[in-house]
Formats: structure tokens, C-alpha cells, sequence
């Protein structure tokens, strides 16, 4: 065991302050009790922190994998209040500066808010940080304190809404561990009620709870001055309390499932489809001993000359068997050229999904002069915006998208082998399970090059103008690297983008450099798909997207 972890290995190693300790005072730390479940969920899975202490010397202290702990304190600012004054924080600073000289030096320290600082406070963290610490301090010491505070950056989220941002993550946590989504406030609740224990010195046990109150000297003592290993929270342990939870969750009775659709957009229908009817979420397709119940929202195209209309939707198909299956067809409603072409194009996207392996299932095709039509299985899992929610992306989030794609990157190969691209990636298209990204369809790859193809905000330069320059395999590359950086920063690329770290400045700057290499705007110029994968995974190798 190295020496940093011998120093920090044994219960009651670390300097205890009972000046920023607040136990006493709980009642009014729920929001810091569920700051700390944040980065708890962070590290699930990929992170770097391995325990955390609560209450000891600061609001609590991540130990890290690199064995040098960090010191964080968290404060709130109501609406109104306005971003932080130096002035407010100088009790803030001055009481990590303590704890870090009472540790040697040998940690980090941040402060943690839902709030950022006015320009005139970052002018005087950097320029003036001296101002604020005793006056005994020398500069060589301020200058060693200021290069290990950190401010991070965004923020926190509000009182408001954290617990709804811990159950979003939750629910990202528990798809990567191949759990059910649906049990993810149960676990978050689970969580939080941990760290509220451990804060408060709460026993796990009721034998515990009873020594704590009528046991010896000893534990009157421990009362008044608690021992760091009671206030230690192992993420491993965490871990196994949110699998443990979810399990206790399955195999309680099942409760009614409540309906996904208002009760009026449910319309029965019992006379047969016409080849004109159009689809709703509610209705019931029938066709050829198959049913199937469509979802909203319904996607409907018809081109400007109204020869033909074309639905697609997701839905659940009820008979022969129950599983979730997405469903298109093409009503021809004047034959001509265009239609013909288009009701060629979908057979052809039909056939891409026996052809290639790697496609969902082909379940069921049906063809005639005026219609033609298809149904396919939906991948497992879900798709990034029902697992992970709106961007910019957490941590876990980040590490778990970087981790799926080389499977991703094996499903886009087989398009690529093909002379194909898919040509149409975006987030929900793309399906996660564990550690498994998948496809929900063809995209594109059954069409012809049509400017301004695809989705905007992921669209290559040369889908502008295909007669120039038609898509190719480095066409999915660049929509797969404008997804990445839309899902971590919080904004597509656009032309001439930033590097991903100027607007986030945690994301670690290896990403920086395989994504604005795959979005270069010439095709040849940006790296081969195997390369944006490689270079993505070995960010998890050098600690994860973000420092978490």
C-alpha cells in the first residue's frame, strides 16, 4: 500500500473539525445530502471516487482512486440571491485552507454550489486569493492552495429540482447495470436515506442504535467526536445497496400498470383499415394474423406532388406474441414515378434488415400495388433521451456512451462493408442496453443522396450539397462525433466548432482531440471510424469524460 493510502486507510486518520461539522443541525441538509448522492451515482459504475465521508471537517470528502482525497463544501443560493461575492465566501475558503494545512496539503478542495461567481469574485479568486486567507500566509503557500481549489463548473442543480436530476441519473445507472428503469426512485430514495444515516450517525442496525444509547463510556465518547469509519460511505457498498434495492423492487407484487395515453386518444376501431386511414396512437393495426398497437407520436411524410404518404411509428405488438416493434408504410395515392421510387426504396430498407445482422429483426412485410409496409423489433434497451434525458450528459452518462461504441462501431461496419452509410444517426435512433448501443433502422442507406438530408444539428457538410460530394462511410463518423459532443456539452457543433473543454471546462481535453478530428468538414480529412472509437474508450482509460 503506497503512503497516501496508509495515511488515510485507518478510522479517525483524517483531521476532524467539529467547527464545520453540522450534524446537530441535519434538518436542514436534505439538499446537501442529495448533492453528495449525485456524485455517489457518478461513480457507480466508471468513477474514479471510491469512498465518501460525510460530515468530517467539511460538508464531505471524496477519497479517489489516486488515493489523494478532496475536501468539498456545498452551499445553495435561493432564486433572487444572485451569483456568489467573494466577500460571501471568504469563511468558505478560509476553512478549507484550515482543513488542508491540518492534511499537509495532501488533498484537494472545491466548493460546490448551484450558483457561479460574479465576474469581480473569479478576478479575485485568481489575482487576489491572498486577501482572504490569514495574513501569516505566504505567497508561496497561496499559490500552492490556489493551484488545488477548484470551482466546478455548471453548477449544481437547484433545491428545486435535485431530486428529479438524481433520479434521471439513477435511471442512467441502472440501464448501464442492466436493470429495470422503472425502479429508479426506489433506488434513489434508498441512496439519499444512506447518506442521511451516515451523516447523522445514524446505526444501520437496531442493536447498534441501542448500544449508541444506553452503552458505555466509549460510546458516549464516540457521540461527541464520531470515528471516520462510521461516516464513510464505499461506492462498492453503495453499489450493491441500489442492487440489492431494485431486486427487493421486482419481487414485490406488481402494481396495475396506469395507461401511457390519454384515455380519449384511444380510439377502438373494428371496421377495417382503409389504405387511406391514418395512424394514431391508440389504433390498432390488423394484418394477417398480427396485431399491433400504434404509439404517438406518428412520423408523417408526403412529398410536395402528394403521391404518396408515409407513417412510421413505434408500437407494441399484441398478437402473436407481446414485444415493442416499429412499424412503417407507404400508401401510394397517385402512382407516378415518385412514388414508385419511394415504395422501392422501402422495400429496399426491408430487405437491409435481413441483409444485415446487425438491423433489428424483420418480423412481418406486406406488399400490393398501393401499399407496402414492414415491421421490425425495437432493440433492447432504450433510447439516449429516455435513459439519460437532456443534454449536456453526467459523468456516468458520458463513460457509459464512450464504453458502448465499439458495439456501435461494429453495427455502423457492416453498413460501411456493404458501400453503405447510414447516414441519418441521431440520439434516438440509438439504443442502449448495458453495454450495448444498437440501431433502430437503416436510416438513410436505402435512399439517394438528397441535400439537406438528415437531422441539422448532426448533419455532415457534405449532405449540404451531395451532388458535390456524396456521403460516404465518413459521413456516420461525423454524425456520430456531433452527437458525442451535442450529448456532452449541451449544444450541437455547428460550423467551426469549439473544442468540446472550452465549453465545459471539466471534459477531459483527450476527447477534445478525436472529436474535432472526426468533424473536420472534408470527408477525407477526418479519422476513420475505428479511430473515433479508439480515441473515445481511451478517455475511460485516462480517468473518464469528466472529473467526477
Amino acid at each position: 500500500m503506497s503512503g497516501m493510502a496508509a495515511a488515510f486507510s485507518d478510522p479517525g486518520d483524517l483531521f476532524y473539525d467539529a467547527r464545520n461539522t453540522a450534524r446537530p443541525t441535519r434538518g436542514r441538509f436534505r439538499y446537501q445530502d442529495e448533492c453528495v448522492a449525485l456524485r455517489c451515482i457518478a461513480n457507480l459504475i466508471y468513477g474514479t471516487v471510491t469512498e465518501i465521508i460525510v460530515e468530517w471537517s467539511t460538508d464531505y470528502i471524496a477519497i479517489l482512486a489516486d488515493e489523494r482525497p478532496e475536501l468539498v463544501s456545498i452551499k445553495h443560493r435561493d432564486p433572487g440571491q444572485g451569483d456568489w461575492q467573494m466577500s460571501q465566501l471568504r469563511h468558505v475558503i478560509g476553512d478549507l485552507h484550515m482543513v488542508w494545512r491540518a492534511m499537509t496539503e495532501q488533498c484537494r478542495c472545491t466548493f460546490a454550489s448551484n450558483a457561479g461567481l460574479t465576474p469581480d469574485a473569479s478576478d479575485k479568486l485568481t489575482n487576489r486569493l491572498r486577501d482572504y486567507l490569514p495574513a501569516a500566509v505566504q505567497p508561496d503557500e497561496v499559490a500552492r492552495f490556489q493551484a488545488v481549489l477548484a470551482m466546478p463548473d455548471p453548477p449544481l442543480p437547484r433545491r428545486t429540482e435535485i431530486t428529479a436530476v438524481g433520479v434521471r441519473d439513477m435511471v442512467g445507472a441502472l440501464s448501464l447495470l442492466d436493470r429495470d428503469t422503472r425502479y429508479a426512485e426506489d433506488c434513489y430514495r434508498a441512496l439519499v436515506d444512506r447518506i442521511v444515516a451516515a451523516a447523522s450517525e445514524q446505526p444501520d442496525r437496531p442493536e447498534q442504535r441501542i448500544a449508541r444509547l444506553t452503552g458505555s463510556m466509549r460510546a458516549v465518547n464516540e457521540r461527541q467526536r464520531p470515528r471516520q469509519a462510521d461516516q464513510t460511505l464505499r461506492i462498492a457498498d453503495l453499489r450493491d445497496l441500489v442492487l440489492r434495492t431494485h431486486d427487493e423492487c421486482v419481487r414485490r407484487p406488481a402494481r396495475p400498470a396506469a395507461s401511457t395515453m390519454p384515455l380519449q386518444a384511444i380510439r377502438p376501431r373494428t371496421a377495417p383499415l382503409r389504405d387511406t386511414d391514418e395512424w394514431y396512437g391508440g389504433l390498432e393495426l390488423q394484418f394477417d394474423g398480427s396485431s399491433v398497437l400504434i404509439h404517438d407520436p406518428v412520423e408523417v411524410h408526403q412529398p410536395p406532388d402528394r403521391s404518396y404518404r408515409e407513417q412510421r411509428s413505434n408500437g407494441r405488438q399484441l398478437v402473436p406474441r407481446q414485444r415493442d416493434v416499429r412499424v412503417v408504410r407507404l400508401d401510394v395515392v397517385r402512382p407516378d414515378r415518385s412514388a414508385d421510387q419511394r415504395r422501392q426504396q422501402v422495400i429496399r430498407e426491408a430487405d437491409l434488415h435481413t441483409q444485415l445482422r446487425s438491423l433489428p429483426e424483420l418480423i412481418d412485410r406486406w406488399s400490393s400495388d398501393r401499399q407496402i409496409g414492414y415491421v421490425t423489433a425495437i432493440p433492447p434497451g432504450r433510447s439516449l433521451p429516455v435513459v439519460f434525458g437532456p443534454p449536456p450528459y453526467s459523468a456516468t452518462a458520458l463513460d457509459g456512451l464512450l464504453r458502448a461504441l465499439p458495439s456501435l462501431g461494429r453495427v455502423l461496419a457492416g453498413f460501411h462493408s456493404n458501400g453503405l452509410a447510414h447516414r441519418a444517426l441521431r440520439p434516438e435512433a440509438l439504443f442502449l442496453a448495458g453495454h450495448q448501443l444498437r440501431l433502430l433502422d437503416a436510416g438513410l442507406a436505402a435512399a439517394p443522396p438528397a441535400m439537406g438530408e438528415g437531422m441539422p444539428s448532426y448533419r455532415a457538410p457534405e449532405q449540404e450539397r451531395p451532388a458535390r460530394r456524396a456521403p460516404t462511410a465518413a459521413t456516420d463518423v461525423y454524425q456520430l462525433a456531433a452527437i458525442i459532443y451535442h450529448l456532452a456539452v449541451g449544444q450541437p457543433p455547428g460550423p467551426n466548432p469549439a473544442p468540446p473543454s472550452i465549453l465545459r471546462p471539466e471534459l477531459s481535453p483527450a476527447i477534445d482531440r478525436t472529436l474535432m478530428a472526426a468533424l473536420l468538414p472534408e470527408p477525407g480529412d477526418r479519422l476513420p471510424l475505428l479511430d473515433l472509437i479508439d480515441g473515445c474508450t481511451a478517455v475511460l482509460r485516462s480517468g473518464g469524460a469528466l472529473a467526477c
